[in-house]
């Protein structure tokens, strides 16, 4: 499990370290956003220390990390399934290793229970993420797809030419109402003129 410092992440918002760890703590068991678009499946959800008062174990979408190197690094496919294994290793690290050193001959059983659950848990992601893609090399390798792929490309032009359509629709509709505007208030001034001189 790699280490991370807190400059390294990709924030929106300059937070301290605190702050950060306090939103984090509120927002991290939401559940992530599932794309519509058809991708090719990937690890993205990374179990990490990050170097934020006296070490904290997270759990972050590693696009919001910025270190390359990538040694040691915790990755998984299943966000619920990386939330399970995040929350036994919290239960190692807060629990059970902080304990005096004779109370830990009583945790033992337990830890290693759990880091067999760990264990299991990285095994059925693995699975899910290998057989999300075979999904995708099936359909990708599909003559269906490879027509989807065709009609997409001419949705995209079609798209751009129709938003150039409505600018220049917009623009020819806008003009002429300009122009009107512009008649009309000459005319009202020159009646209001008219009007004075009676």
């Amino acid at each position: 499990m790699r280490k991370i410092e807190f400059h390294e992440l990709k924030l929106k918002n300059t937070e301290d370290a605190n702050m950060f760890y306090q939103s984090y703590l509120q927002t991290f068991q939401k559940p992530a956003l599932k794309e519509d678009s058809f991708q090719r499946p990937s690890k993205q959800y990374e179990i990490c220390y990050l170097n934020i008062l006296d070490g904290k174990l997270v759990l972050l979408n590693k696009d919001y990390i910025e270190k390359f190197d990538i040694s040691n690094q915790e990755l998984f496919f299943d966000y619920s399934l990386a939330l399970t294994i995040y929350s036994l290793m919290l239960d190692i690290q807060d629990g059970i290793l902080d304990e005096k050193q004779e109370c830990n001959e009583l945790y033992k059983e337990e830890r290693l229970k759990k880091e067999e659950e760990i264990e299991l848990y990285k095994k059925k992601d693995e699975l899910l993420f290998q057989k999300a893609l075979e999904d995708y090399e099936i359909i990708s390798h599909s003559a269906l797809y490879q027509d989807y792929r065709i009609l997409l490309e001419e949705y995209q032009k079609l798209k751009q030419e129709n938003e150039l359509l409505l600018e220049k629709c917009n623009t020819s509709l806008i003009l002429p109402t300009a122009k009107a505007h512009f008649f009309d208030n000459i005319r009202n001034k020159i009646t209001t003129i008219i009007r004075r001189n009676k």
